[in-house]
């Protein structure tokens, strides 16, 4: 039988038991009752006998010591191993003989899924929580956290049964985010502060990190109020519970991602060609000569090339692609393999539209060519020489009375024009159809009404902001050329070097004043050349809102006729609709959201998510329009939403890792000590040994010193059995 099978039957040892250490004094006792006195007697015959004895005396009293010292151990080996609840944890962290919760702080970001040989570094952290957990004693308790952004608690309540919280640590699967060290230190305070006040039997508390110390993920970039309280919170946790940073990174890692994956054309039609960009860069400290770079659209190879990438540097590469169906579609770049795989792909979901909808409402109509508000609006959204191009964007024009008539859903933008006012009606009409995904563009120009304005799409009503800006009273301009404040708003950056388009030039002879609040995530997009605000934008709902301080026609502007009138009404379309396509777009962990008109309540909703199996998604309902909202991001890839009977539409989004995480730079000993944790008490290890001398065998044990006794004592026995029969063979 082997020495461990005694274990469990006394795992209940306690402290009394060491009195049993006293039952090492029988062979002593023994010996001593066996020296009593003799009565003795001459005999002749005896004295050569005795000579005898007296020269072999000293090696038998040896024997006999020795003999007596083995059975002495023998008894005391036997006693510590059945009290081995008092000393399982001599080697790591002594303790007393209260019980001990373990907190498991696992880094699931994606930095872990680095893969230098056959484990992957969250491969191995999984390994060592589980070696943490099996060299528990009885009694002992353990929770389980996953380090990612945000952080959550896989097992809250301390566990005391080994195997559920193996199984816990087997079913973790590897984030696509960051890690998030404030918000994690403040999840475990709060894990073994609820430990310390509801299992009040826990004596002593232990916090194991097990992660690669990432720079990223491990160096905050806090100021004020925030770093001071992630201090505190650092250093209240390490006075509640013994702090061990585990790391199982590397020194060195080389890494290359793709960064960023855009559309060149925010308006992708069937049967057009557009232009994709794809950015890769190198976060390591090797060049990277002949990287493939590949194109896939709905998971078929379309095109493949290669770049140059030295360290530290950055690359672009230009696709051009065409989509010859409508509806959504599937790009991915993907780079070469390297051994952290998740940033070698970028995804994109293309909304491909047979057209482009835009209502303009028209509020100074006129039964005349080009007098009315929305005529030069309608040409220069679908202009003259554009009309033969497949999949034009269309534009009609309405009256005021549309605003209620129309159902503004089935429009991508609505553009109003020279409207004096709206009702409180019209203006819940707008909110709703922003709140759904709409776009507005207004002009100002003759007969609008600052204050009606201000009041039912401002603030005043306490509906809530519409307007990007108030309304002010309305001021001759005087020439001048026009500010585009750098070319920093997407509308005006593709007018950057070609002053000869006219932009600058284009003669505002009236605007009404526009006041930015302060504090508004409004932006400025064009300033006039008094400074004022002449094109300002913010986001509304789901929706965006351009506000042009000035009028569609000629009556307050020549803009209409300028040559750069056309494209600037085409990128004002752009930016709007551009919208809708950055929310299919979102990073992992964003959520994902999107509404469709339905005249039924009861429509479905499945979704099939990155490497799971599909899954019914409730829809919010509110009027003509049902909402779908899907905030379990956790994977990068392509999600895709299919809406049932009676409509059958499939809406497909992109979820992408923010690569801050490729950089797989790390934090050293020293570092954490003095700029993360500054005066906070910690262990710190490492499962590494080098850049290149592979992961070392884990650097936890079980706790054995149990079953060291165990085995000394049975090799005692055997050794105190052969000596005996050779002392007493050797003296007989």
């Amino acid at each position: 039988m082997q020495p461990a099978a005694f274990i469990p039957v006394f795992a209940q040892a306690s402290p009394w038991m060491f009195g049993w250490l006293a039952a090492a004094a029988a062979p002593i006792l023994i010996h001593l009752w066996s020296r009593q006195k003799y009565r003795e007697m001459s005999w002749a015959a005896m004295e050569y006998l005795l000579a005898a004895v007296r020269r072999s005396r000293r090696r038998v009293r040896l024997e006999q010591w020795l003999l007596l010292a083995i059975r002495t151990l023998l008894i005391i080996l036997v006693v510590l191993a059945v009290v081995q609840s008092l000393l399982q944890h001599v080697g790591f962290t002594p303790t007393t003989s209260g019980r001990t919760h373990r907190v498991l702080v696992v880094d699931a970001s994606y930095s872990m899924g680095y893969k230098p040989e056959e484990k992957s570094r969250f491969d191995q952290a999984r390994q060592l929580a589980r070696q943490i957990v099996e060299g528990g004693r009885q009694g002992d308790a353990c929770t389980l956290v996953v380090m990612a952004s945000p952080p959550r608690v896989v097992v809250g309540k301390p566990a005391l049964d080994a195997d559920e919280l193996l199984e816990e640590i087997d079913q973790l699967r590897l984030g696509h985010t960051s890690a998030n060290l404030p918000a994690t230190v403040e999840l475990v305070g709060q894990v073994v502060q609820a430990a310390r006040r509801e299992d009040s039997h826990l004596d002593r508390h232990e916090v194991y990190f097990l992660t690669d110390l990432g720079r990223i993920g491990w160096r905050p970039l806090l100021d004020g109020p925030a770093a001071a309280a992630f201090q505190k919170r650092s250093r209240d946790l390490a006075q509640a519970a013994a702090l061990m940073v585990i790391d199982v990174g590397q020194p060195a890692a080389e890494n290359i991602a793709v960064t960023d994956l855009r559309s060149l054309d925010p308006l992708p039609t069937p049967g057009r060609r557009i232009g994709l960009e794809a950015t890769l860069e190198n976060f390591g400290r090797q060049p990277q000569t002949g990287q493939t770079v590949e194109l896939l659209v709905d998971g078929r190879s379309v095109d493949q090339q290669r770049v140059e990438l030295q360290p530290g540097g950055r690359a672009s590469v230009s696709f051009l692609c065409r989509f010859d169906m409508p509806g959504d579609h599937a790009v991915e770049v993907r780079a070469a393999g390297d051994a952290l795989d998740v940033d070698n792909h970028r995804w994109m979901a293309a909304p491909v539209r047979r057209s482009i909808r835009v209502l303009c409402i028209d509020g100074r109509p006129s039964g005349e060519p080009f007098r009315g508000a929305t005529d030069w609006l309608v040409y220069a959204l679908n202009p003259q020489d554009r009309r033969d191009e497949q999949a034009p964007i269309g534009a009609e024009a309405a009256p005021e009375s549309a605003l209620l008539e129309r159902d503004l859903g089935r429009y991508d933008c609505v553009f109003l024009c020279s409207v004096a006012q709206f009702t409180a009606h019209e203006a819940a009409v707008l909110r709703g159809y922003l709140d759904h995904g709409g776009n507005l563009v207004l002009f100002l120009g003759e007969g609008v009404l600052a204050d009606r304005y201000n009041r039912e799409l401002g603030d005043g009503a306490g509906q809530g902001l519409l307007l990007p800006a108030r309304l002010g009273p309305t001021v001759d301009a005087s020439p001048g050329r026009l500010d585009p404040l750098g070319y920093r708003h997407p509308i005006v950056e593709p007018f950057r070097g070609r002053e000869q388009a006219g932009l600058l030039t284009t003669p505002v002879e009236k605007y009404c004043k526009l006041h930015v609040p302060d504090g508004s995530k409004a932006q400025v997009v064009l300033a006039t050349a008094a400074g004022d605000p002449l094109v300002v934008e913010h986001t509304a709902g789901r929706g965006r809102v351009v506000l042009v301080a000035t009028s569609a026609d000629t009556s307050w502007t020549l803009m209409p006729v300028w040559p750069s009138f056309v494209p600037v009404v085409q990128e004002l379309l752009a930016y709007c609709v551009g919208g809708a396509f950055q929310q299919r777009n979102v990073e992992v962990g964003q959520p994902l959201e999107t509404s469709i008109v339905t005249p039924a309540a009861d429509v479905a909703a499945t979704l099939r998510a990155p490497g799971e199996a599909s899954r019914q998604v409730p829809l919010r309902t509110d009027g003509d329009y049902a909402t779908f909202h899907y905030d379990e991001t956790v994977a990068s890839g392509i999600y895709t939403a299919e809406f049932g009977p009676p409509i059958d539409q499939q809406r497909r989004f992109a979820a992408n890792v923010d690569t801050v995480e490729s950089d797989l730079t790390q934090l050293s000993e020293d570092q954490l000590r003095h700029e993360v944790w500054p005066g906070v008490a910690f262990q710190h290890r490492t499962s590494w040994q080098s850049a290149d001398g592979g992961m070392t065998a884990p650097i936890l044990r079980p706790p054995r010193l149990h079953l060291d006794l165990l085995y000394l004592a049975l090799a005692m026995l055997f050794m105190e059995t052969f000596l005996a029969w050779r002392f007493g063979h050797h003296t007989t």
